[in-house]
């Protein structure tokens, strides 16, 4: 009797558990705002400093606020490291490096959505495809 218990208790949780999201929010595909990748990306080194430069692509819908931002992930040996926030639509960056080790940075616009441009239900926060490029 006690099994029967324990298995009817565990079938409850799961059928219970199952249904606790909304698929249509995860399925729905009509978000149609995206920010194109940055262009001319290319760093350099110099001793212990890696320089990312990058333009802006001229492109960018107005349902976006500007300044846009740029968010750069820096991978170490295939390990990531750490993202490092640009502000102001700055096209430049110098990131202190181990010059004994292998570098990758992704490079990727940042965007956030115009209040007229917000649609419920979806982010505000927006990022481009990334560019990577390697050191």
């Amino acid at each position: 009797m006690k099994n029967i218990v324990k298995l009817f208790i565990v079938t409850l949780s799961l059928i219970i558990l199952t249904g606790c999201y909304d698929r249509d929010i995860i399925d729905r595909k009509d978000f149609n705002h995206s920010l194109p990748t940055v262009a001319n990306l290319s760093v350099s080194r110099q001793n212990n400093i890696a320089t990312l430069t990058w333009q802006i692509p001229s492109d960018i819908s107005d349902s976006f606020r500007r300044p846009i931002e740029v968010s750069i992930q820096v991978v170490e040996d295939d390990i990531y490291r750490q993202n490092v926030a640009v502000f102001d639509e700055a096209t430049t960056r110098e990131i202190e490096i181990d010059p004994t080790k292998e570098y990758k940075f992704i490079v990727k616009l940042l965007g956030f959505l115009t209040p007229d441009a917000r649609q419920d239900g979806f982010t505000d926060r927006v990022f481009s495809d990334g560019v990577i490029v390697e050191l």
